[in-house]
Formats: C-alpha cells, structure tokens, sequence
C-alpha cells in the first residue's frame, strides 16, 4: 500500500510538472507605443495577453532589452526566442543564425520632424549640417546602417539619445534642429499641443512592413506561432489591439 500511495503521489507531481506550459521569451526595446517600460500598457504586452489567453501550452513573457542588442537576445546564447513588429530590414539579413519572420502585421512610417517657425517651410528638411539627433540601437539608412555609436557621433554629427521623448525634447529646446519620428509615435504618444508644434515631413522617409521574428530554436515552432496569431486575426483581436492604441493599419493586414 505504501509503495502504491507514493506511486501516485509521483505521477501527480509528474502530470503537474508535464502541464506547466513552456516559457516562450520575447524580446522588446524602446519603441512606444509598441513598447516602453515608462508605459503601463503597450501594444506588445496586449499581444502577448491575448496570445496567452487562446492557448495554455505556452507562456509569453516580455524580456526588455536594448535596441542594440536585439540580435544577441535571438541568438543560441540569448535570452529570447522571438520578437514583435521588427522588419527584416533592420538588421535581421545580417544575423548569424536562422531566422523566421511572419506575414506583415502592420506597416510603420516616420518622418523627419522638426519645429514650427515663420518662414519654415517642407525645403527646411533639404537644410545642411542641421543638428540630427537619433537613437542608440536604431537603424538610418541616411548615415549607411551604421551601428557604431562613435561613427554616427563623430562621422555624421547624429547626436544620440536612448528614447524619442529626449529626442523631443532636446528639439522642442532648440538643442536639436532635426529628429526622425514614427506616424504611429505622433499619433499616440504626442497631445494635440504638441503635435501642432511641429512641422512634419510631408513624406516619409521610410516605410517598413513590421513582422514577428522568430528564433530558429526549439521553443516555439515558428509555423506554431504563425498560426496563433493567424487565430488572433481571425478573432479581430489583433485589429482590437491596434484600434486601442490608434495604430492605423493597412487594408489585408490585420
């Protein structure tokens, strides 16, 4: 009898131990709305709620980590297996390990922004030696992709920060001449006040196709992810999300 009670004490512990669903990690940095940990909710801590909420195999968490380091986090040795609205271009065809990413989810735009004045026309942004000022991890093609902080410093005059909002304000104090923001950044991040402050590009100097970039490894199987995330489209969860933090998107997307 005895034998028979830790038996099944045993395989209790083994049944419970075998449902704990499995730690899917993913990688965020600064990138409001999408993420910020200034924010007390963003748009990929919504995606991953719901995501956990359609099944019970997997648990996603959000790991913070920085723009910069979003390659290594993916990497065999990383923390993370996968990441939300990145666009392949930003990097990814450079990775020294296999990647998967997904159907685009949303397509992102920004823009050069600069501040209102008398006489201050769209030829401003055509202006040399204006004082640029960007964001450490972040990708522009105008300065060739360059990763190096002390290159885009020192080679292109870009004056680098860790968050858009520094970037805003070193502008609105006449510290910065020029800053690259995202539509979705304006739109949900700015109050009216300051929106009609600025003086927006009228075109955008990049347009990117924002997808999931999934980790080759043996966590989540990429075509498994793929087909949570169809379900939340199927629901109008995903459209849900984007509505809630005014993310426009675009007609077959979500």
């Amino acid at each position: 009898m005895k034998h028979l009670i830790i038996t099944i004490i045993a395989l209790g512990f083994a049944l419970q131990a075998a449902a704990e669903p499995i730690n899917v990690r993913v990688a965020a940095y600064e990138f409001p709305p999408y993420y910020s940990d200034t924010m007390d909710s963003h748009l990929i801590g919504e995606v991953l709620n719901e995501l956990n909420n359609i099944q019970d195999k997997y648990l996603f968490t959000l790991e913070r980590v920085a723009p910069n380091g979003r390659y290594f986090a993916l990497s065999e040795k990383g923390c993370c297996d996968l990441m939300l609205f990145e666009d392949p271009s930003w990097g990814w065809q450079d990775a020294e390990y296999p990647v998967e990413v997904t159907e685009p989810l949303l397509i992102g735009r920004e823009r050069f922004v600069a501040m209102k004045q008398i006489n201050r026309g769209q030829q401003f942004f055509e202006t040399k030696g204006l004082r640029f000022g960007g964001i450490v991890g972040y990708h522009y093609p105008f300065a060739a992709n360059e990763k190096d902080n002390r290159v885009l410093e020192e080679q292109y005059g870009i004056y680098l920060t860790h968050s858009h909002h520094a970037n805003l304000r070193m502008l609105m104090n006449g510290r910065l001449d020029l800053i690259m923001l995202a539509d979705d950044f304006i739109q949900t991040m700015l109050t009216e006040t300051e929106r009609e402050q600025l003086l927006l590009s009228d075109k955008p100097y990049g347009v990117y196709k924002l997808r999931a970039v999934i980790s080759a490894g043996e966590t989540v199987k990429p075509s498994e992810f793929k087909r949570f995330l169809k379900q939340l489209k199927q629901q109008g969860k995903l459209t849900e999300i984007f509505q809630r933090f005014h993310v426009k998107t675009e007609p077959g997307l979500s």
